[in-house]
């Protein structure tokens, strides 16, 4: 196999486009063309769809930039390892979803650069269902998640993945209502929450859902509410008095706002999740890096135990 081919194939599916890989590769576009022309000749199918603008991969093409970007990473370590001098150097490619993104902010990723100073970190955040693609087709080398309740890992059904991703729960989590610290009396039972202006993410976010759901087993459904697209935001809003919300537990631990909101104590409205990481089986010489992310967000975690939580539920 000619690794030129396989750098070829990853330049044109980064770039979406021959013309966009020539000029990464410093080549001419026929060259690259050929290059990918050789490699599809010698799989036996074709790899871009040359149908689609901008250029995307068939689905053999993304299993092959999968296998393509590992194969790439391995070799690029391969003459420290004989010789003993191996370190861990090159990119780093990790997704963290919203919800687990305080755990692993400024200072955290600063922790991780200064362990591992020869890698590239790229960070890639988004929702878990987002990132889970990526995960698979080799385009992030690791995700840090909140996942559940019900078995729902990245996503989708832990019984769905695939056998090259192995999940590593962290910490656990819940999903809880809150309301701002301000007022006077707090709702008790979702009957009387439902009554108040809700502070909600739009419809699609787990933490709505499942809100929604426990409101309509009750009778009931949230009829004044305020969206808004980000969970800091969310935060923010509530504990200015704009109205009451539903967000992570840990979310609210770590927020510059966790000061002034109070986490609710209503029956039924306490959902069990998990700080999950999930890498893919073929990490290889990444796995040094990606367990420090573990050792990193578990430390974090420490600041939003359960006594933390006591203790704001409680003021």
């Amino acid at each position: 196999m000619d690794t030129r081919e396989l750098e070829a194939l990853i330049a044109v599916a980064d770039a979406q486009s021959f013309h966009g890989a020539a000029n990464r590769l410093g080549l001419t576009q026929p060259a690259v063309t050929r290059r990918i022309q050789r490699l599809e000749e010698r799989i036996g199918t074709s790899l871009f769809d040359r149908s689609t603008k901008p250029l995307q991969p068939t689905p053999a093409g993304h299993r092959a930039l999968t296998e393509a970007r590992d194969l790439l990473r391995r070799l690029d370590g391969f003459s420290d390892s004989v010789t003993g001098m191996a370190r861990c150097h090159g990119p780093f490619r990790l997704g963290v979803s919203h919800g687990a993104a305080p755990l692993l902010a400024a200072r955290e990723l600063r922790d991780l650069h200064q362990a591992f100073p020869d890698m590239s970190l790229t960070i890639k955040s988004g929702w878990s269902a987002e990132l889970l693609p990526l995960l698979r087709r080799g385009e992030i080398d690791a995700m840090l998640s909140l996942d559940g309740p019900h078995g729902i890992v990245g996503g989708v059904q832990s019984r769905d993945l695939p056998a090259s991703l192995l999940p590593e729960t962290l910490l656990d989590d819940h999903i809880v209502a809150i309301g701002p610290k301000s007022a006077r009396q707090h709702p008790t039972t979702i009957a009387e929450l439902a009554r108040h202006p809700m502070v909600l993410m739009p419809e699609g976010c787990t933490f709505r859902a499942l809100g929604n759901a426990w409101a309509h087993k009750n009778g009931v459904e949230f009829n004044s509410v305020l969206e808004v697209s980000a969970l800091e935001l969310q935060i923010e809003m509530v504990a200015a008095g704009a109205g009451y919300g539903i967000m992570a537990l840990r979310f609210c631990m770590h927020s510059p706002a966790h000061d002034r909101i109070r986490i609710l104590d209503i029956p039924g409205m306490n959902w069990g999740m998990a700080i999950t990481l999930i890498r893919r089986a073929s990490s290889g010489d990444l796995n040094d890096i990606i367990d420090k992310v573990g050792e990193i967000v578990i430390r974090a975690g420490e600041m939003s135990n359960l006594d933390h939580a006591r203790m704001l539920s409680a003021s």
